[in-house]
């Protein structure tokens, strides 16, 4: 998955987002054409921005973007989201709050909870420190090909919600 990627530095900044169903094959296809064709004309205070997308497990969105010498603007962020929050409308799905928790489950099916639930499920031991879970928080590349789309909960903040972590400030 993350080949998609080679052609870009570590300092990359990159965006992971979530959606609220999977993905059809065909709305896989259509999503990374979409952006395929944005980002050839993609900029930023008149600056080409390299960038490249891929789809995770038909629910995981990762945009990165690189200036080579320099960073981003916020309107060249926004004329990304603006063609994900477009893309959405036009195929019927949505985008995922950040503040929910993704995870894998012992059926390895990507699954979203609120973090009150995340929390619930912890308790009744339904999902523990090896869960693996995606960190909608990273913001580069590198930290993306370090810990990987799927990591451990124990390895991420997403250890603060076990019983344990509780436990240890408690």
């Amino acid at each position: 998955m993350l080949d998609t990627f080679d052609h870009l530095p570590d300092s990359t900044d990159c965006w992971l987002y979530a959606t609220d169903r999977p993905l059809t094959e065909e709305e896989v296809a259509f999503l990374e054409s979409l952006f395929d064709s944005f980002q050839r004309e993609w900029s930023s205070h008149g600056r080409n921005v390299i960038g490249a997308c891929t789809v995770f497990d038909q629910r995981i969105v990762v945009v990165a973007a690189h200036i080579e010498n320099g960073d981003i603007s916020g309107c060249g962020i926004d004329k990304s989201l603006h063609l994900l929050q477009d893309a959405a409308i036009s195929r019927s799905f949505d985008w995922v709050s950040a503040l929910n928790i993704i995870f894998e489950d012992d059926d390895a099916e990507l699954q979203v909870v609120s973090r009150t639930q995340f929390k619930m499920l912890a308790s009744k031991g339904a999902v523990n420190a090896n869960t693996k879970v995606v960190d909608l928080s990273l913001r580069s590349l590198g930290g993306l090909r370090e810990s990987g789309l799927l990591r451990p909960a124990s390895t991420s903040w997403h250890a603060r919600l076990l019983p344990q972590a509780e436990e240890a400030v408690g």
